[in-house]
């Protein structure tokens, strides 16, 4: 009965050389993780590199700043402008050929209101030839002759 207690031995000290070891490896992939974790922390929370001190940036401030040319200037403004103008133009074309539009139908309309029907026109002229209306009178706008 002795060697029932040996295999329980045997069994019970290989699942504990099991268990210390994964343990061991646990404990050294956290160390492991925290060391790498503390190095990109400390490179990441340092501080920004110097800018200077204040005289510096006073001084950078008094320094006359060159001119841009004219040229450069000019591409400036257009960069900044010229989408604004573009949609300007593009709004007064549109309204542009919308009021054109409207006065081709109303000078249509009136051209269409003023000329005589060709029916009406030749009636008219047949009862004129025949002498049963009128001619109608040329209207002087002198004195009284």
């Amino acid at each position: 009965m002795a060697e029932p207690d040996r295999d329980a031995d045997r069994t019970d000290s290989g699942s504990q050389d099991i268990i210390d070891d994964a343990l061991r490896m646990v404990d050294s992939l956290q160390r492991r993780l925290l060391v790498a974790g503390v190095r990109r922390g400390a490179t990441a929370a340092s501080a920004p590199p110097r800018k200077g001190d204040v005289w510096e940036e006073a001084l950078k401030y008094e320094q006359p700043q060159p001119q841009p040319s004219p040229l450069e200037e000019l591409m400036g403004i257009a960069r900044k402008k010229g989408p604004e103008v573009a949609g300007h133009l593009g709004r007064a074309g549109i309204a542009v050929v919308g009021a054109v539009g409207e006065t081709l139908g109303v000078v249509e309309r009136a051209l269409e209101r003023r000329t005589p029907d060709p029916e009406q026109y030749s009636s008219r002229r047949s009862e004129t030839e025949q002498g049963s209306v009128e001619a109608p009178r040329e209207i002087s706008g002198g004195g009284g002759h």
